[in-house]
């Protein structure tokens, strides 16, 4: 048995902790760039809670409220932009996954010359801001990882800018703040949730110290995204939900995702299909293309969501896990096909090719790696 853990951010959890964000801010920085979406963050009220908190301890800050759903490299730039105009020394990310992409993206770009492009494509970059990220979805983990993800507006490829540095100092997790999110970003964001850890767990990185994150986080998934999609206001669920997007954040960051989301990036990337949806849509076929490659893991997803595998062989245990999936994406309103966002057959060699050529990486982690003709028969089996 070997393998390796690596955690650097201060992850701190717990209701009403985005009141404390200046305590921890002031130890980083005197002047913060906070990077948010257009105006979720206004409504809520989350934006002021954070600026009352960093006017506490003396700390200027000067807000970038332009990210968008699947955020592009060009948004990124135009915040590295104001970040250096303005001499800021540290960057918050406070959203979903897209602001704390961004965010992450920023403090990249604030001190590397270029094109974030270029570094997505493998150009070594230098030193980084420090970041803090405050989540306010149960959705992309971000907030337990280095990765962050952009869209090319250009090339449509949508991909990870990933660096030793990118690493938030400290990750505020408060439930409290997801208690405002609209069910469908809640069902959209909590089935990423459950990737990120199935696909931590089948894929061909997987190592013990996140099979049991992602175990668990699939177990929380499947207890609790129902309730917060249809109780959003209880704290509990939510609270079930954000630990569980945490661990499954951690879980990706040693051991990546694979082959859903290798071909869901180019439903977002070309079509800006939301991710969470894309992923759902692509998922069965995913499942069904690779179950009997890696059957006991499959069955243990299945015992993770609630299925009863006592008496079931191995490949009949495996397969429940489809039916189980099927029936928690029914359960929250789920897309299961592609055709749901007007894909239709003349799109599959598109994204069969964006998929093969560009998501090698994610492609090659499946338990069954597949070529271009099978990736092209999940994406028809999807429709």
């Amino acid at each position: 048995m070997n393998f390796e853990f690596f955690m650097p951010t201060r992850l701190v959890f717990g209701p009403g902790k985005v009141k404390e964000v200046g305590t921890y801010v002031k130890f980083i920085g005197k002047k913060a760039l906070i990077v948010t979406g257009r105006s979720s963050a206004k409504k809520t009220g989350h934006l002021d809670m954070v600026t009352k908190s960093l006017e506490q301890e003396g700390i200027e800050w000067l807000a970038f409220d332009e990210v968008e759903p699947n955020p592009f490299t060009t948004t990124v730039e135009r915040g590295a932009n104001l970040a250096r105009e303005n001499h800021v020394d540290v960057v918050i990310g406070l959203g979903g996954g897209s602001a704390m992409d961004t965010a992450k993206g920023i403090a990249f770009m604030a001190l590397n010359e270029g094109h974030v492009a270029d570094y997505i494509a493998g150009k070594q970059g230098g030193d980084v801001l420090p970041i803090v990220l405050i989540t306010t979805t149960a959705g992309t983990g971000s907030e337990a990882n280095n990765y962050a993800v952009f869209t090319n507006p250009e090339t449509k490829v949508k991909k990870s800018l990933k660096s030793p540095k990118t690493y938030a100092r400290v990750s505020i997790i408060d439930p409290e703040l997801m208690l405002t999110v609209p069910k469908k970003v809640t069902a959209s964001t909590g089935i990423d949730v459950f990737f990120h850890a199935m696909e931590a767990y089948v894929g061909r990185r997987s190592q013990p110290f996140t099979d049991a994150l992602a175990l668990e986080a699939i177990r929380l998934v499947a207890e609790s995204l129902k309730g917060a999609y249809e109780h959003g206001e209880d704290i509990q669920y939510r609270e079930r939900m954000a630990w569980a997007n945490t661990l499954a954040g951690v879980a990706i960051n040693l051991s990546g995702t694979c082959g859903i989301h290798g071909m869901g990036h180019p439903l977002s990337g070309i079509y800006d299909v939301p991710h969470g949806e894309s992923l759902a849509a692509i998922s069965l076929a995913f499942m069904r293309f690779n179950i009997f490659e890696a059957p006991g893991k499959f069955a243990k997803v299945a015992e993770a969501l609630g299925v009863d595998v006592r008496g079931l062989t191995l490949s009949e245990a495996a397969e429940k896990s489809i039916e189980a999936l099927r029936d928690l994406m029914d359960r929250v309103g789920l897309p299961k096909k592609i055709s749901a966002f007007g894909i239709t057959e003349k799109d599959i060699d598109t994204l069969a090719e964006h998929a093969y050529t560009k998501m090698t990486h994610n492609l090659e982690a499946s338990p069954r790696v597949p070529t271009l003709d099978d990736v092209k028969r999940m994406y028809m089996e999807s429709l």
